[in-house]
């Protein structure tokens, strides 16, 4: 009589089986792989497809001085408050600042004024001062300041060869018009209009869709631009998205100054108290620095878009 039990062969066996599965799984792997490594030494390294959309010809939008046409505008919300009209320093935020703004008709460029300088100026700021950073605008809008940033330089630096080889090449076949996708914006206090501000949080304003043309000439229209348009919007629309803050990126909602049910419309002593003092814990700044007219020539301009 065998002294095996049937459970010991049954335990001999396995164990040599899955020693050998184990075994070939192995070879097998091993073969695979190396084949793999062969295959892939004898193929062109792979090459990264960018969409055509997300192109940036920076050397063509350098030379493009046209776009200064549309750079005034974005001068005027996004610079103007600190550097003034004319870019003499004297923006209505310039008294708050130190180290002042750059008056460009007689101070020098710390970084140069040839267009690569004043474009890497406006996306990556001057650290140590109030100058901060628009690398979140599309890139043709940043070109666009910065042509008629030069407009109001006193003979700034021409744009040569030199100059255009600082900036990137862009692919072959990109034109001028495609561009980087943009990477792109609280309730007691003072102001005596609680609807106001609870319509403020939900945005929940009957307002069309329609944008206001802007007579850029009108005293009210610079007031606004001056010092509204920044986050209301171009055309005093309002933004979704306004920036807040880059660290951490926090973004909150503006509201259409024209909107049909808006408190400041019908009430001026609130429309007054909510531009003089702002809200208070709200990102909404208080503008006690306005004389009466601007706030009259502010009014009477919310007042006629919201008539258009």
């Amino acid at each position: 009589m065998s002294d095996v039990s049937p459970k010991n062969s049954s335990l001999f066996l396995y164990v040599p089986v899955a020693i050998f599965g184990v075994v070939l799984i192995a070879v097998i792997f091993s073969w695979q792989f190396k084949t793999g490594e062969e295959v892939g030494a004898s193929l062109p390294p792979p090459v990264k497809e960018v969409a055509a959309a997300k192109i940036v010809n920076h050397r063509a939008l350098a030379q493009d001085t046209g776009l200064a046409a549309d750079g005034k505008m974005l001068y005027t919300i996004n610079c103007a408050s600190c550097h003034g009209n004319d870019g003499q320093g004297d923006g209505p935020r310039a008294a708050g600042l130190n180290p002042p703004p750059r008056n460009y008709k007689t101070e020098t460029f710390k970084f140069g004024t040839d267009v690569a300088a004043i474009y890497n100026t406006l996306e990556k700021g001057s650290p140590g001062t109030s100058m901060p950073s628009f690398s979140l605008l599309p890139p043709r809008d940043v070109w666009a300041m910065v042509h008629y940033v030069r407009t109001l330089i006193p003979n700034p630096t021409p744009t040569d060869d030199a100059i255009l080889a600082k900036l990137p090449e862009a692919p072959q076949g990109a034109d001028a018009g495609t561009e980087v996708a943009a990477g792109a914006p609280d309730t007691e206090g003072r102001i005596p209009i609680t609807l106001a501000m609870h319509q403020l949080e939900t945005a929940g304003y009957a307002a069309d869709k329609r944008l206001r043309t802007i007579n850029p000439n009108d005293p009210g229209a610079q007031v606004y631009l001056n010092r509204c348009a920044s986050c209301h919007g171009q055309h005093a629309e309002g933004m979704n998205s306004a920036l807040l803050s880059v660290h951490p990126y926090r973004y909150g909602s503006t509201a259409p100054l024209y909107a049909a049910n808006a408190p400041w419309l019908s009430d001026r002593a609130a429309f007054d108290d909510f531009v003089i003092n702002g809200l208070p814990g709200r990102v909404h700044p208080g503008n006690g620095s306005m004389t009466r007219a601007q706030l009259d020539a502010l009014y009477a301009f919310v007042q006629s878009l919201a008539a258009n």
